[in-house]
Parts: structure tokens; C-alpha cells; sequence
């Protein structure tokens, strides 16, 4: 008699241990599950997540490997949909445990929880059998997501007490602010907010009323921007076949040309290989290149960097870090999106990750400058010890620090301009972390994220875009422990990102550590905070680690 299944939907889920018949049968939990979402339905048309699979297959003459997938996940968290088309029944194993499936009313798909089988980090999917053996079933698995739940940071807050003695000791020595993201296994297992989001005034006294920092604080995160924004669109880019990193920038961006142009590379640009310098003053026109290349307006400074800015060495003989790099690879986004670098980011990432603090520009879009860690205390004047005609005044606030970005590029560059929160900003990491993925949703082709997160044959502190840990030599950054597979990168107005996937970690610093008084050592000056381990990256990172680590 044909079972029929009103409203609620429930799929018979019996885990059956091999090779012990002599073991009485264990009761068969009835696991619920339920109608799909309208997003889950859109992901099972689109064929979207982490793994589409229609099985049986015949992928491989090797029947051995045909049905069998490896997906990740975190312990407790996966769903599966299915589709059993014309399917009466199937099982599937996850992890080894065995799952009967049954086709439901009307063949409906259906969504299961398989949360009580998965683990962290690797799993395996495996089809045993389809009835009839001619159907189809069609499964389909999420990437995982951020468990934000505060119990596990407080379940976790005295593991990290030498980090908080640390930033709170150097917050009361004068350190402006932090917040402290550290994501562990797919869980939130610290979030922490330190000091104040405005403390000093413009001339570096404190301010009456300092206000304090917040979880939520946005940070102008300076050359993060380059790995969460640039990167990840020429990633995506690469990934549709809309950019090949090995051919000529001057494919795509057809006036590129003279003085040895036509032979760099678009990877040429990733890998910091192409000679330039590491920056142009477009905001001065005492700018050492001459009064030719100073601009205020985003379309001469985009013509300036098509056919003007020197080359100081041949492509691929030293990697050397340089803004203008990315402020091309910027140009080129926006050329082959046909789209503002900004509008196009909030198009096929952010917004579709459903992040509201992640943006350039943040004042023009109506983010109150309270929620907005402050940065430079006048101006870019490094405390009136610089001048330039454009020069802003007062203390920096939801306006990106960067004078080339500010200036040159109205805010929003390759190089610089994204402000970030920490939640949302660990997010993003996850896509990349992930293999591409997030929750039902796919950026970027696994392939292509281990393409550009592997060291480079130039010089293994660098990826294609990406700083790495391979060697230890920027345990400055990464700290003492950090495995050869981490990667991450850095923001001058100090922010420091971190994903070891050896240790299934990401950690997010964010300080506002140039939001400090300025101290004169002869002739030379400094902001007062750089000198704070808080705002250094490496001992931070190490006690992380340690805190982490068995």
C-alpha cells in the first residue's frame, strides 16, 4: 500500500552498520524534512551549491570512483535536497552511515538535514543503490556556513585571555581600537570589540568623550581591498572565461601599449612581476613623475595608467609590491564588466551574500560616520608635516585614507577604498576558504581559487594576489605557527586577514591603529600606534594560535 505524506514531508532515514546481520535491528529514526525554499528550488534548477549530481553515473571506466563525492562541511551543519524523479527508492551513505531514501507525494523534492553525519572538514557521499536500477536521483549539496552562534565564543573566551590582557594592556597605553574575529571549524569562536572607534581629536589630544568600538564597526580595510574585492572579481572573471590571467593586458585593454606594455601579463599585475613602482602620487602635483600625472578626476588618472606610468624594471625579474598594479587590474574589471568596480562587487558577491556592511564609499551610502572607525587625525598632513593642494582637514571618518584612492579614483580603486565590518568580511573569506562557495551559492571554480592561493614561482611571499605563509617569511604578518598553506594579506591603516586551511582557521584583525598622534624622531615621524604589537599582526596571530592549537 502506497504510503501518502499530507503537508510535512518525512524521509525514513535507517543507519545500518555492515557486516552485522547477528545485530538485532535498530529502531529506524524518522528524520523530518521539509518543502524547499524558494532559494533552495532556485539553487536545484540552477544546479547550483557545492555538489549537483545526478546519479548513477558513468563518469569513470574505474566503477570504483563513479558515485562518490567529497564535499566539506562542519560537524552539525548539511542539508541535502533531493530530487528522486523517477526514482521509488535509493540509498545513499554519508560518512559510512547508510541513509534509505523514499520518493514522497507527487515526487516532490524534499530537503533532509544530514547534520547528525557530517564532520568537520572532509566528507564523503556515496550512492549504494537506486530502485528501479534505470532511475535517476538527482542530490544536491550546500557549501557550509558561518556558525555565528554566542555561545561558542563564550564557551571559548577564556582560551584567548593573553590576547585580551594584550590589546586591552596596549589600548590603555593609547592604542586607538580593534575588533578580533577568529573563525575556528566554521564556528564564530571570538568576537571582540577593543578601545574606541574615535578617540583623538585633530590636533592628537584625547577626545572628551572617546566612542567606544563596536563588533560592527566598519574599518577602511587599505589593500585588503586588493584580495576581497579586486582579486575575487578577477577570480570570478576567470572562472566565467571572460579573463585569461596568461595573456597580454593589452588584449583586453587595447591602449595599453608602448614603452614594453604589450608584454606584460594580466598575472604579471597578480604577482606585483611587472616593474612598476610602488606607487604614483596622483594627489600631489609635486609628485615625483611630474606635473603630467597629477589628477583629481578618475578619467585621466585612468589614461595616465594605460600610457604613462613607468616602468623602473623588466616584467618578471623581481616581485615588487605596487598600488598600480591593482589600480589596473581595477580598470580592466571595470572594461570587461562594463560596470563601476564598486557596482559590479555589490552585484555578484556582496549583495548576494546578503552583507550590508561591506562598501565603498560608505558616507554615500548613508552609513553614519559614528559607526565608522576614524583614521588619520587631520587630514593625510601626518600631523601638518605634509602639504598638498587637495589635502582634506579634521579627523578621517568613512572616507578611504588612501590619497590615491580618495583622490585620484574618487574612492573606489583596485588598490584601496573597501570598508568592512569583521562579521561580514569573515563571510567573504569563507567564499574563498570554501573552494568558491557559500551556502547554496558559487562564485568562483575551486580550480581557480588553488591557482591563485598556491606561491608563486617568482617568489613564494605571494600568490596571484594573495600573500603567503609558505617559508615563514612573513610570520610578521602570519605569525609563528601558521601552516605553508595560509594565505591572507595586510592594510596599511591596520588590518591583517588570515585563512589556514590546514587548521580549518580564518582570523580577522581590524585596528584603526593610524588614528594616533604623530612622533618625531628627527626628521623622520611615525604614527605613534604602529609601535604596538596590536597593530604589528604577528604576535596577535601566534597567540591565536596558540590558544587554537592542542
Amino acid at each position: 500500500m502506497r504510503l501518502f505524506i499530507v503537508l510535512t514531508l518525512t524521509v525514513v532515514v535507517q543507519i545500518v552498520l555492515a557486516g552485522c546481520a547477528a545485530i538485532p535491528e535498530p529502531v529506524i529514526p524518522v528524520v523530518s524534512a521539509q518543502r524547499l525554499t524558494a532559494a533552495e528550488q532556485l539553487a536545484l534548477s540552477e544546479q547550483a551549491g557545492q555538489h549537483y549530481l545526478q546519479w548513477p553515473e558513468q563518469q569513470s571506466s574505474r566503477a570504483g570512483v563513479n558515485n562518490r563525492r567529497r564535499f566539506n562541511s562542519w560537524q552539525g551543519q548539511g542539508a541535502l535536497l533531493v530530487d528522486m524523479a523517477q526514482a521509488i527508492s535509493g540509498t545513499v551513505s554519508v560518512n559510512n552511515q547508510l541513509i534509505t531514501l523514499r520518493r514522497q507525494e507527487h515526487g516532490q523534492p524534499f530537503k533532509m538535514d544530514i547534520g547528525p553525519y557530517t564532520r568537520d572538514g572532509a566528507n564523503y557521499l556515496h550512492l549504494i543503490s537506486v530502485e528501479p536500477a534505470s532511475a535517476q536521483i538527482i542530490l544536491a549539496l550546500p557549501y557550509p556556513e558561518l556558525d555565528e552562534k554566542p555561545l561558542h565564543a563564550q564557551i571559548n573566551s577564556p582560551r584567548f585571555a593573553k590576547v585580551d590582557r594584550l590589546i586591552n594592556s596596549e589600548i590603555a597605553e593609547g592604542f586607538p581600537g580593534a575588533v578580533l574575529l577568529v573563525v575556528k571549524d566554521g564556528k564564530i569562536i571570538k568576537q571582540t570589540a577593543y578601545g574606541y572607534a574615535l578617540r583623538y581629536t585633530a590636533d592628537g589630544t584625547e577626545q572628551v568623550t572617546p566612542e567606544p568600538m563596536q563588533t560592527n564597526t566598519l574599518f577602511d580595510i587599505a589593500s585588503n581591498t586588493k584580495m576581497y574585492a579586486t582579486t575575487y572579481a578577477v577570480m570570478q572573471l576567470v572562472s566565467s572565461g571572460m579573463l585569461d590571467i596568461n595573456r597580454p593586458l593589452s588584449d583586453y585593454l587595447p591602449e595599453y601599449l608602448g614603452d614594453g606594455r604589450e608584454q606584460r601579463l594580466v598575472s604579471d599585475l597578480l604577482h606585483h612581476t611587472s616593474g612598476y613602482a610602488p606607487e604614483v602620487h596622483f594627489h600631489r602635483p609635486d609628485n615625483s613623475n611630474g606635473l603630467l600625472f597629477y589628477s583629481l578626476n578618475k578619467a585621466y588618472t585612468d589614461q595616465l595608467l594605460l600610457g604613462q606610468v613607468p616602468f623602473i624594471s623588466e616584467r618578471g625579474t623581481t616581485a615588487r609590491y605596487s598600488d598600480v598594479n591593482f589600480m589596473l587590474l581595477g580598470l580592466l574589471i571595470e572594461r570587461l564588466t562594463a560596470m563601476p568596480l564598486d557596482r559590479y562587487l555589490q552585484q555578484q558577491f556582496y549583495r548576494p551574500l546578503g552583507l550590508n556592511n561591506l562598501m565603498f564609499n560608505p558616507l554615500q551610502h548613508g552609513v553614519a560616520p559614528s559607526r565608522i572607525a576614524a583614521t588619520e587625525l587631520d587630514g593625510n598632513s601626518r600631523g601638518g608635516r605634509v602639504n598638498f593642494p587637495a589635502n582634506r582637514q579634521g579627523v578621517l571618518r568613512g572616507e578611504v585614507h588612501d590619497e590615491k584612492a580618495f583622490h585620484a579614483l574618487q574612492g573606489v580603486a583596485g588598490h584601496a577604498g573597501l570598508f568592512a565590518s569583521a562579521r561580514d568580511l569573515a563571510v567573504v573569506m569563507s567564499v574563498v576558504a570554501q573552494q568558491g562557495g557559500y551556502g547554496w551559492q558559487r562564485f568562483i571554480n575551486p580550480a581557480v581559487v588553488q591557482q591563485f592561493t598556491r606561491p608563486s614561482g617568482y617568489d613564494h611571499r605571494f600568490g596571484l594576489g594573495w600573500r603567503t605563509a609558505a617559508g615563514g617569511d612573513l610570520n610578521w604578518h602570519f605569525g609563528a605557527y601558521a601552516s605553508d598553506y595560509a594565505y591572507g594579506h595586510t592594510g596599511w591603516t591596520g588590518t591583517a586577514t588570515l585563512i589556514d586551511p590546514q587548521h580549518n582557521l580564518m582570523v580577522v584583525l581590524l585596528t584603526n591603529k593610524k588614528h594616533s598622534p604623530i612622533i618625531t624622531n628627527g626628521k623622520s615621524y611615525e604614527f605613534s600606534a604602529d609601535s604596538f604589537e596590536t597593530g604589528r599582526y604577528g604576535t596577535i596571530m601566534t597567540l591565536i594560535y596558540e590558544a587554537i592549537l592542542p
